[in-house]
């Protein structure tokens, strides 16, 4: 029987056969095992550890390098008790029975894939699994590990429940508003070139596979060009799956677009969990507010757009997808990738067919035409017979729309919902958005050319008289005018008449 020195020299001569015959491949992938985050050990027939990647020695917490050529069995505090190394070889007593629970002799015994639970001197516990490889002659040649830090699946787990008690709370109300997007989804309003052009691009590119960037501010109708794109391609009778970017927890995004295998992890679902790529199968995927994904997932999106293939949490082969990528942001990508927080390949790949919706400022034939849908809209969910002013109307134009066609909605909305006539009027609307808008106008009025030899007195009882002619003609009586603007009715008729 071999001495414990003489085995050693045998595992050194073991890992420098191991780098000859296995170099080749370990040239390919070693760039890949040095960014996996799950620990990676590789390990032959008699137990001798031939290759670990960083993330296996920073989980095991030793140096670098001194897990090669050890015998896992040597490493091992189970209820077996080992010989100690003599003291000149290289093995220090204090890496003596550092683990307890290693899978890989598991996966000999059996010659099948096994996990175990490993816990480490320190108290640590890590998940392995262990997957054998066979030689032509059927025997087990080697032996791959992966491990991965337990707590951080105890983490998952609560971050898991509490997005998805967040999803809960909030699905009775998508359910109750889905018919009513469903009913009132337009093929889309517009009347403005710059959209014109837009959905000239849609048509060229709907029935096509290819990826699709959509750019714009927040609230310029993204999700809606997503869904025409889809609603006019072929895939049209398939799911359109929604993933928004920001929303889902950092720690929570792997696993909801990717999914992972049976028995991943502690906690895990026990048939595994299907991701939004799978889900989305034969149909799209609109990735919103994409600008907002880590890096890491970035990376883990390229190889899906590459190879139209996903890797679930814990597997070992990937799964193919068809799958076409609708994907949106509001950030600036270019500023992004100069700044290193997108990755440059990434947005090549996105940046084949790319549209820029304008904002609502810049198209305002668009503001009336979205108005009226939206007012269409809500007087039939609120069963509400009303219809805008036309002094309302200009209000809507001469406004600047900082949060677009969201901030329309939402106006439109509210106005209806307030409303107790058949008119919605300039009294009604928002007091922030009246008098900034009415003060917009009041400067116009101000600075006319034919004002400019007339006193300040004069300008201000003209512009004075217009306000409250307007408000009259709008309400047909002095005391609902003296009301809005803190008068009296007498004041009210004394500014309006004119001047003699």
């Amino acid at each position: 029987m071999k001495n414990e020195k003489e085995n050693f020299e045998t595992d050194r001569y073991e890992i420098a056969d191991f780098e000859n015959t296995y170099g080749r491949y370990l040239e390919q992938i070693k760039h890949i095992f040095s960014v996996l985050h799950e620990g990676i050990c590789i390990s032959n027939a008699e137990g001798i550890i031939l290759k670990v990647n960083p993330m296996y020695e920073k989980l095991s917490g030793l140096a670098p390098g001194l897990l090669l050529g050890k015998n896992v069995k040597i490493l091992n505090r189970g209820d077996c008790v080992y010989q100690k190394p003599d003291a000149d070889i290289e093995l220090s007593e204090s890496m003596h029975g550092i683990y307890k629970g290693p899978v890989s002799p598991l996966v000999l015994s059996r010659k099948k894939p096994a996990s175990s639970i490993q816990t480490t001197l320190g108290g640590k516990a890590n998940l392995l699994h262990g997957y054998p490889l066979f030689n032509e002659s059927g025997e087990v040649e080697l032996v791959i590990t992966f491990i991965r830090d337990i707590s951080q699946f105890a983490l998952y787990k609560e971050t898991q429940m509490a997005y998805h008690k967040n999803l809960s709370h909030n699905f009775d109300f998508v359910l109750s508003d889905v018919s009513i997007k469903r009913e009132f989804r337009p093929d889309y309003i517009y009347n403005s070139p710059p959209m014109h052009k837009i959905l000239k691009q849609v048509k060229n590119i709907a029935n096509t596979d290819v990826s699709v960037l959509i750019l714009g501010e927040t609230g310029v109708g993204k999700g809606e060009i997503a869904h025409l794109i889809h609603a006019k391609s072929s895939r049209a009778n398939n799911i359109l799956f929604k993933a928004d970017c920001a929303s889902i927890p950092e720690a929570l995004i792997e696993s909801e677009f990717f999914g992972y295998v049976r028995g991943s992890f502690s906690g895990a679902e026990k048939q595994g969990k299907q991701g939004y790529f799978e889900a989305a199968s034969s149909g799209s995927i609109f990735l919103d507010e994409i600008g907002e994904l880590p890096l890491l997932m970035q990376s883990k999106l390229l190889r899906v757009l590459q190879d139209k293939e996903v890797l679930q949490i814990g597997a070992v082969e990937a799964k193919k997808v068809d799958v076409r990528i609708i994907a949106a942001t509001n950030v600036d990508l270019i500023n992004a990738v100069e700044e290193g927080t997108f990755r440059r390949d990434l947005f090549y790949r996105l940046n084949v067919c790319v549209l820029n919706i304008p904002p609502l400022r810049e198209r305002k034939e668009d503001i009336i035409p979205l108005a009226q849908s939206f007012l269409e809209r809500y007087r039939i969910k609120y069963k509400k017979n009303v219809h805008l002013s036309q002094s309302v109307e200009k209000l809507l134009l001469a406004h600047s729309w900082p949060g677009n066609i969201r901030e329309l909605n939402n106006l439109i909305e509210g106005l209806v919902i307030n409303c107790d006539g058949k008119q919605i009027s300039v009294s009604d609307m928002p007091i922030l958005l009246r008098n900034k808008t009415e003060g917009e106008n009041l400067v116009d009025f101000a600075t006319r050319e034919e004002n400019s030899n007339r006193s300040l007195k004069d300008i201000i009882a003209d512009i004075e008289r217009e306000l409250l002619q307007k408000a009259l003609d709008e309400h047909g009586s002095y005391s609902k005018v003296a009301e809005i603007y803190g008068l009296d009715r007498t004041t009210v008729a004394r500014k309006i008449k004119p001047r003699e």
